[in-house]
């Protein structure tokens, strides 16, 4: 193995579980000590339309690695789908000083049926997410396959790390975190909708994303918790700052004309100082303490998309209660000039609709 920051890349057909078995791997790792950095493709290259989604998000990638490397990232754990060794060379390249491992996880067409509907997320793909299994059987360019018939997401993790041998770079601890660049402030128009925990940002901020585009306006999306996976004593707000900055860049290039962030926390302080001052939209999301606690208590017995980093996922009951009742204790704190738009009654595109009006028609037509 070369000298350089080992990335761990977990690719395969949507719904194999490469997200959920990468996402194990990392947080192994990181509760051994070793500090180490996540990243899901599908989460940096929410950009909409775009004429090749890999070449968006081969950027993406490359915006975001020195971030990661700069806050003393050991190693990486990528997840995402790759359809051909030309692509992944692209990926590869947009790394510089990295020593790349190709693993493609595989399945039987029955169980990746099972898995991909099981996910709740448009199970009408199912079958493309099938024929994309059997393409990628024709091809060998990944480093090697791990077969997950019959294993749980932990043994995924265990047989993938014995196969490979992942050992991390000595890389030195950072001083600080990184920073965005003197100069770098946001000036496309955003929406951030923030909140408390289990009120449905990223629902809502999705569905927005969704009527925008679907209004064929050029958007992006983040949620700003996806970018700022390092661990132990990670990056925080500083990292997902740096990110986020870099990811408007890359998205402006690629044409979209607005970005909405769904907040990793109650509100934007320490990300306000990004934005230019006519840029930046904050709408507070709200929901009575009974729907907090559904909703809560829904995400800890996995129904609904799969999401990862989702903390929420699989803990006791009365874990979940008490986050349900933190939640609700953080639900009367709301930045200042930030708009209001509860959810309590309200479909997830009923919702995004009223956030929309609540913001002024958001995005206001614009001259392009």
């Amino acid at each position: 193995m070369s000298n350089g920051v080992p990335v761990l890349w977990l690719c395969g057909p949507p719904g194999v579980g490469k997200s959920s078995a990468a996402f194990e791997i990392f947080s192994r790792l990181a509760r051994g000590g070793v500090r180490t950095a996540f990243i899901d493709l599908d989460q940096i290259g929410l950009c909409h339309p775009v004429d090749d989604e890999h070449r968006v998000r081969t950027a993406a990638l490359g915006a975001v690695w020195p971030n990661h490397r700069a806050a003393g990232a050991r190693c990486l754990i990528l997840s995402g789908v790759v359809d051909t060794a030309e692509q992944a060379r692209a990926y590869a390249d947009a790394m510089p000083g990295a020593d790349v491992t190709l693993c493609r996880l595989r399945v039987r067409a029955d169980e990746l049926r099972r898995r991909f509907v099981g996910r709740g997320w448009r199970p009408e793909l199912v079958d493309r997410a099938v024929a994309a299994a059997e393409a990628l059987d024709r091809t060998g360019f990944a480093d090697l396959c791990v077969d997950t018939d019959g294993l749980t997401v932990p043994e995924v993790a265990r047989t993938v790390r014995k196969r490979i041998g992942l050992r991390p770079a000595a890389a030195p601890e950072p001083t600080a975190p990184p920073a965005p660049r003197a100069g770098a402030a946001i000036t496309t128009p955003t929406l951030w909708l923030c909140g408390a925990t289990g009120v449905g940002k990223s629902t809502v901020g999705y569905e927005v994303f969704r009527q925008v585009i679907g209004e064929g306006v050029p958007a992006a999306y983040v949620d700003a918790r996806q970018i700022g996976f390092l661990r132990p004593a990670d990056g925080g707000r500083a990292l997902m700052a740096a990110n986020l900055a870099v990811l408007d860049a890359v998205f402006r290039q690629a044409g979209a004309r607005c970005l909405i962030v769904s907040g990793e926390a109650g509100h934007p302080d320490g990300f306000t100082g990004l934005f230019a001052a006519s840029a930046l939209t904050v709408c507070r999301l709200d929901a009575g303490p009974g729907r907090l606690a559904e909703r809560v208590l829904m995400r800890g017995r996995g129904d609904g998309p799969v999401v990862p980093g989702d903390e929420l996922r699989g803990l006791p009951e009365r874990e979940l209660v008490e986050i349900a009742r933190r939640a609700a204790a953080e639900a009367a704190d709301a930045p200042d000039g930030a708009v209001r738009v509860g959810t309590d009654d309200r479909t997830p595109a009923d919702a995004a609709r009223a956030v929309r009006a609540a913001a002024g028609g958001w995005p206001r037509p614009r001259t392009p």
